[in-house]
């Protein structure tokens, strides 16, 4: 997420849940902005952004599990403070890292928007940062990547879609990524949309669209080969003005998503993390 991006749209964490359908903050949240909470399938790493307002200075941070508990979040090793990493999700066998960056490259130039970005994990930490390549990056911005069997999905504010923000989707084959393609209605429409997610038989979807000047998380239910009319889900999952990076946990039991919902001590804008339990009641 970038400044830019937010004026274009309007402009583990916790073991349990609670017995109601409330949402409960976890304890990656901090006086900044945190978003992005993508852990492991077997829960022993986690990564997550940070950022001041508007996104700026935005890190990426990783805490390992232990038999005390998560390690403090440091900033991942490839951290370089020249530039801004975000909307890090890590494969469900924590060994790939998707995420965006406005790192330069030899064909880039002189730009700064958000490109996508992937690095591996190997028995000596992570690897250099990829940059995808102009099959899936463009000189607009891109957002929220995630892998999903052969197929990454992304958003991008690039010419040819619908409208604003849209999804993308590329296909992956054999380390190759194939060029990209907007997603058909319903999923994308004339407004915003991005951080597409799913559960993991693929039959559910959960993604945020502009609302009213607010951005609220949807779902949709896999329909044949497309797609059900998506819907706003209730307040629970939507609290505050704007709601973002919606993941599911590898049981499907519950639902971590961001929020700027107003609290005491936290900053108007700034974003926590919250959790609640799947499905809504």
């Amino acid at each position: 997420m970038h400044i830019t991006i937010a004026c274009l749209c309007l402009a583990a964490a916790a073991a349990t849940t609670t017995a109601d359908a409330s949402p409960v903050r976890l304890d990656v949240s901090s006086e900044r902005s945190d978003y992005n909470l993508s852990t492991s399938a077997d829960g022993q790493r986690r990564v997550f952004a940070r950022s001041d307002a508007q996104f700026e200075n935005a890190r990426i941070f990783e805490s390992v599990r232990s038999a005390t508990g998560w390690s403090a979040p440091q900033p991942i090793a490839f951290t370089d403070t020249r530039w801004r990493d975000s909307d890090p999700w890590l494969t469900p066998d924590g060994r790939t890292l998707y995420f965006i960056s406005d790192r330069p490259t030899p064909s880039r130039g002189e730009r700064h928007d958000l490109d996508l970005w992937r690095a591996h994990r190997t028995d000596d930490g992570w690897s250099a940062p990829e940059h995808l390549g102009d099959a899936v990056n463009s000189v607009g911005e891109e957002l929220g990547p995630e892998l999903h069997g052969d197929t990454l999905y992304f958003a991008s504010s690039r010419a040819g879609g619908l409208g604003g923000l849209d999804i993308y989707a590329a296909r992956v084959e054999g380390g190759r990524i194939e060029a990209a393609q907007p997603l058909p209605a319903p999923l994308n429409s004339a407004t915003s949309e991005s951080d597409l997610t799913f559960t993991a038989d693929g039959r559910t979807a959960v993604f945020w669209r502009v609302v009213d000047r607010r951005l609220l998380l949807h779902t949709a239910q896999r329909d044949g080969e497309g797609w059900s009319t998506p819907a706003p889900l209730g307040a629970a999952a939507n609290p505050g003005p704007m709601q973002i990076t919606p993941a599911f946990a590898a049981d499907g039991r519950s639902l971590t998503f961001a929020s700027d919902a107003p609290r005491a001590g936290q900053g108007a804008g700034l974003f926590d993390v919250y959790e609640v339990r799947w499905p809504l009641e």
